[in-house]
C-alpha cells in the first residue's frame, strides 16, 4: 500500500494481542469493512482503559492511519458492552477467533465474514445450544469465504438429496447416492445432509454428522492444520459439556 490509509471508528474486533517493544501491542483486528488488519497500539500497555478495550470479544469503533501492511491505532472506543462468554462459551469464542486468524487474510474485505462472526458471538452469549451454534458458524463462514458445501443436490443425476438415501460427499464437488449398505468417514445420511444445509440441526446425531462433514472441510481449508481450540472444545462435546 503506498497511499496513506486514514480510517474513522470502524466497526471492528480484536482477535489477537501480543506485547510489543516496552508499553505497546500489535494487535490482529477483524473489521467490517477493511477485513483483517494488523495495528500497533503504542503504549496500550501501560494506560489501563485502553488496555481493557483492546481485548478480545469487545465491540470497537477502531480509528488508524496506515501506509503499508501495519497501521497506527489512533483511538479506540467501545461500540457497546463486551460479550459474556464463560467457561466453555469462552473457549468456543477463541477457536472462532482462530479460525478468522487462520482463514483469512489481510486486507481482503468480506462484510458476511464480519456479520458471521458477530451473530456467532450474540449467539453464543445467549446461552442455546453450544454445539449448534459453533457448527453453525463453521458452516456459515465457510459460505462467506466461498467454500460453501453443495449438499443439496445428487452430483450424479441432478436429483435432490432425499432424506431416505445414504450419499458419498466428495468436498468440492457434493454428495452422490450410494448403496445403504455403505460404510465410510465420507458416506452421510440424506437427512444430516438436509439438516446442515437448511441450518436445523435439531438432534444429536445431525449434528454428529455435521461436525464430521465441517471438521474435513476445515482440515482441508487450513491445510491439514489442527488448531488447539478445536481439539478442546472437541474434548468439551464429547464430556457433554455444551449447554
Amino acid at each position: 500500500m503506498s497511499d496513506r490509509e486514514s480510517v474513522d471508528l470502524e466497526p471492528g474486533f480484536v482477535l489477537h494481542q501480543r506485547p510489543y517493544r516496552n508499553t505497546s501491542q500489535l494487535l490482529e483486528c477483524l473489521t467490517a469493512n477493511y477485513g483483517r488488519i494488523g495495528l500497533v497500539a503504542r503504549g496500550s500497555r501501560r494506560i489501563d482503559a485502553r488496555r481493557a478495550l483492546l481485548q478480545p470479544f469487545v465491540p470497537l469503533h477502531l480509528t488508524w492511519i496506515r501506509r503499508g501492511e501495519l497501521g497506527q491505532l489512533r483511538h479506540v472506543e467501545a461500540a457497546a458492552q463486551p460479550y459474556e462468554l464463560g467457561a466453555e462459551r469462552l473457549l468456543a469464542g477463541f477457536y472462532l477467533n482462530d479460525l478468522m486468524l487462520r482463514l483469512t487474510e489481510r486486507g481482503d474485505a468480506n462484510g458476511p465474514a464480519f456479520s458471521c462472526y458477530s451473530q456467532c458471538l450474540t449467539e453464543l452469549s445467549a446461552r442455546g445450544n453450544l454445539a449448534r451454534t459453533v457448527r453453525l458458524f463453521e458452516l456459515r463462514l465457510l459460505r462467506a469465504l466461498g467454500y460453501g458445501l453443495a449438499l443439496e443436490c445428487d452430483t450424479r443425476s441432478g436429483e435432490a438429496v432425499q432424506p431416505q438415501y445414504r450419499y458419498f460427499v466428495e468436498l468440492e464437488l457434493g454428495p452422490r447416492k450410494v448403496d445403504d449398505g455403505a460404510v465410510g468417514e465420507q458416506i452421510y445420511s440424506g437427512f444430516h445432509l438436509l439438516s446442515l444445509h437448511e441450518e436445523r440441526l435439531e438432534d444429536a446425531e445431525s449434528l454428529g454428522s455435521a461436525k464430521r462433514l465441517l471438521g474435513q472441510a476445515l482440515t482441508r481449508y487450513l491445510g491439514g492444520r489442527v488448531l488447539r481450540s478445536r481439539a478442546v472444545l472437541k474434548d468439551i462435546f464429547e464430556r457433554g459439556l455444551n449447554e
